[in-house]
C-alpha cells in the first residue's frame, strides 16, 4: 500500500506547479527596504578625551557645525570635521587630520601627521575615544 501511494504523492507534488502556473506569490505591498551597506556616521557633538597608544591624552571637542578644537599638554588647535561615510574625518591646524570610527559609544581614532599622508599611509598613532565627563 505505501509502495503505491508514494508515486502518487510523488506525482502530486510535480504536478501542483504546472496546475498553478508556477508563480510565486506577489509580494506585500509598500516600500522595499533596502539594506544600507555601511551606515552613515554622525558628527561626534560633545567633548571627547582620547588616550593613544603612545600614551599621548588629549581632549577634543566638536559642534553642531563640524567646529573642532583639541587640546594636548603642547599644542590647541582648531579644525573642522566632517562626515565621510562610516567615519569622520578631521581635518586640524598644523597639518594632522584624525579619523574617528564609531564602535558602540567610543570611536577609535587613527592620527595621520603630516596630514598630507592620509589616506594612503598607516596612521602614525592609534587611540580610543570616549565621551569627557
Amino acid at each position: 500500500m505505501v509502495r503505491a501511494f508514494t508515486p502518487l504523492l510523488v506525482g502530486a507534488f510535480l504536478m501542483f506547479p504546472q496546475l498553478t502556473g508556477g508563480t510565486p506569490p506577489a509580494p506585500p505591498p509598500g516600500p522595499v527596504p533596502v539594506p544600507q551597506t555601511s551606515p552613515q556616521a554622525s558628527l561626534p557633538v560633545a567633548k571627547w578625551r582620547v588616550e593613544y597608544a603612545n600614551e599621548v591624552t588629549e581632549v577634543c571637542e566638536v559642534q553642531k557645525g563640524g567646529a573642532a578644537t583639541v587640546v594636548e599638554p603642547v599644542r590647541i588647535a582648531g579644525g573642522k570635521a566632517v562626515v565621510n561615510g562610516g567615519s569622520v574625518v578631521m581635518v586640524f591646524e598644523g597639518g594632522r587630520v584624525q579619523r574617528w570610527t564609531p564602535v558602540g559609544k567610543r570611536f577609535v581614532v587613527e592620527h595621520w601627521f603630516p596630514g598630507s599622508q592620509f589616506p594612503t599611509a598607516n596612521p602614525g598613532v592609534l587611540g580610543i575615544a570616549e565621551r569627557a565627563p
